[in-house]
């Protein structure tokens, strides 16, 4: 009997590892693509029409953080292989992939939104369309949402199913 909720518990705690997967995996494939559009948009005007050569800035930042996100998506692959495929190595491995998408979304204003910043300044700087108030109090509007939803995504999704990933290793550590 005790072997039949085990394995449950196993099966389980094996459902809830791939929904975390799968939650850090769709996130870092998605920042790719959009640095990769991002990269290609910027690219457009300057390598096609030979105008706007500000914005090959905005194209090598988007590919470097496109690059970055990808190394670091390697990283995490190549760690999942430290684990063993126990119930424990599952519940260590989840709770791993959990940290890492918890620091990417702690330091999302150094890894995307500072890059995403210093294109809008030689934007600025560089084409005098804009320079307009309104362009940059929406630009300005944009990164205080962004940074609002992924706080509000850290405090109500991401931190509380670490920390239950860690009571339940907690829990089940206790007791064998």
């Amino acid at each position: 009997m005790y072997a039949m909720d085990a394995d449950a518990l196993h099966r389980q705690l094996q459902r809830r590892a791939k929904r975390v997967e799968r939650e850090v995996g769709l996130a870092e494939l998605g920042i790719m693509v959009i640095t990769l559009l991002t990269a290609v948009h910027q690219a457009w005007n300057p390598l096609v029409h030979g105008t706007d050569r500000f914005q090959l800035f905005a194209t090598f930042v988007m590919l470097g953080v496109g690059v970055w996100m990808f190394f670091m998506r390697r990283q995490r692959l190549q760690m999942r292989t430290q684990f063993d495929a126990t119930m424990l190595g599952d519940l260590d491995c989840a709770i791993a992939e959990s940290k890492a998408h918890l620091f990417l979304a702690r330091n999302f204003h150094w890894w995307f939104l500072a890059p995403a910043f210093s294109i809008i300044l030689v934007r600025i700087w560089a084409d005098d369309q804009s320079r307009s108030l309104g362009g940059i109090l929406l630009t300005l509007g944009s990164f205080i949402l962004a940074i609002a939803v992924v706080h509000f995504s850290i405090r109500c999704h991401q931190a509380p199913e670490q920390k239950e990933l860690q009571s339940l290793r907690d829990t089940l550590t206790s007791e064998a």
